[in-house]
Order: structure tokens, then C-alpha cells, then sequence
């Protein structure tokens, strides 16, 4: 029999009403994953955000995470990641800020590379990704087999998300895809994609196209 959660979390709901795509969510989720603690879910959608969320977090912003033990609320995911750490250190992650600072900037990279208006502008914002993605690699050839080592950290937990943010939207929107040459980025995404934790908390490419086009993404392939 499972075990009952010790926590429920709050994360953001997809347009079909199932796990959302949103990568800070994805990261709590993982960090609950893979520290083996007992959690449920409450998928919130953001065209109607319930009023007890804005009285938690006025932001209105996702994860809030919520210990059904004590009743006391975790607003934001580097916070619950660090609360976790704390309350539950094995197996050990590392608290945010003492963990690698490397890939965290993939996200505004390929953003802005799938934002970009003009094909000038599209080639600059490449390099930049391509760049940052081969510092990332050359990271990993030295001290990998995860940014952790030979095992996950709190970073490594950050970046996975915004990895399959970036794959899934660069091939959609741009037409494109890793380099080949990045070989050892290559095999970093089929070691995690294959963990567990990432099985677990999966959302589909589709909700990550939608959140994107949301913030006005098109396609130009």
C-alpha cells in the first residue's frame, strides 16, 4: 500500500485538465520524486486561479507546496526544493545556491531564439543557445555523468525541464534540433529522460506548445 502524502502541492493544470507544462512545477515534482517523499497533487488552471491560492501566494504564481502534517505553506519552487532538502536530505541534492551554477541559462536562450523576428535576429540567438548548450556539454564530459555527478543535484533537477522545454519548442516553432556533435548533452538527456522521477511527472509536448503559444510564440518553419 502506498504510503499517505505528507504534502500536497500545487502546480499548473494543462488545457486538457492534466499535469501542465510549467518548468518550475516540473522541478519541485522531481525533487519530491526523487527523494521518495509521499505527495499529491492539485492541478490549478490558470484562466480561473482559485481564491485560496491568491491568499497564499498573491502572486498567483505555481508551485505552492502545502504540509499536511503542520498546515504551513512553501511558496516557490527554489524554497520547496531547499525546504526539501532540508527535511528530507537523502538522498542529498544540495541547497540551491551551493549547487552548480551551469545550464540554468538554456531557458532565456532558446526563448529568445523562438522569439526572435527576423532572420538576422534568428541566427544571433542561435549561436548564443548553441554556445551556452556546448558550455553545458563540456561541463558534462568533465564531470558528469550528471552536473551532480554520478548523481543528480538540486541543478541538475532546474535544468532538466528547461531542456525539454527547449527540444520540444525549437523543433516545433524553428524547425530545429541539437547539434549532433554535443554528445555527451545527448547522452545526459537519455540518462534522465530514463530515471523514475522523470517518468512521473511527464507532461506532454502538446501542453508545452500551448503554454508557449500563450505568450505569443508562431511558427516560422
Amino acid at each position: 500500500m502506498a504510503a499517505a502524502p505528507s504534502f500536497n502541492i500545487a502546480v499548473k493544470s494543462a488545457p486538457d485538465g492534466k499535469l501542465g507544462d510549467c518548468p518550475f512545477c516540473h522541478r519541485a515534482l522531481l525533487t519530491l520524486e526523487e527523494k521518495g517523499v509521499p505527495y499529491s497533487t492539485t492541478l490549478v488552471n490558470f484562466d480561473a486561479k482559485p481564491d485560496w491560492l491568491l491568499q497564499v501566494n498573491p502572486a498567483g504564481s505555481v508551485p505552492v507546496m502545502k504540509d499536511l502534517a503542520t498546515g504551513e505553506w512553501v511558496v516557490d519552487s527554489g524554497v520547496i526544493c531547499d525546504f526539501l532538502e532540508t527535511h528530507f536530505p537523502q538522498p542529498p541534492l544540495g541547497l540551491v545556491e551551493a549547487s552548480p551554477k551551469i545550464g540554468l541559462d538554456v531557458l532565456p536562450k532558446f526563448a529568445g531564439f523562438i522569439k526572435s523576428s527576423t532572420p538576422e535576429e534568428a541566427a544571433e540567438k542561435e549561436a548564443e543557445l548553441v554556445a551556452t548548450l556546448g558550455e553545458l556539454d563540456a561541463y558534462l564530459a568533465e564531470h558528469g555523468p550528471f552536473i551532480g555527478g554520478q548523481q543528480p543535484c538540486s541543478t541538475d533537477l532546474a535544468v532538466w525541464p528547461r531542456l525539454y522545454h527547449m527540444q520540444v519548442t525549437t523543433k516545433y516553432f524553428r524547425g530545429w534540433e541539437m547539434p549532433a556533435q554535443l554528445t555527451h548533452l545527448k547522452a545526459y538527456i537519455d540518462a534522465y529522460t530514463a530515471r523514475p522521477s522523470w517518468q512521473h511527472t511527464l507532461y506532454s509536448p502538446e501542453a508545452i506548445i500551448a503554454g508557449w503559444e500563450r505568450h505569443g510564440i508562431k511558427r516560422v518553419v
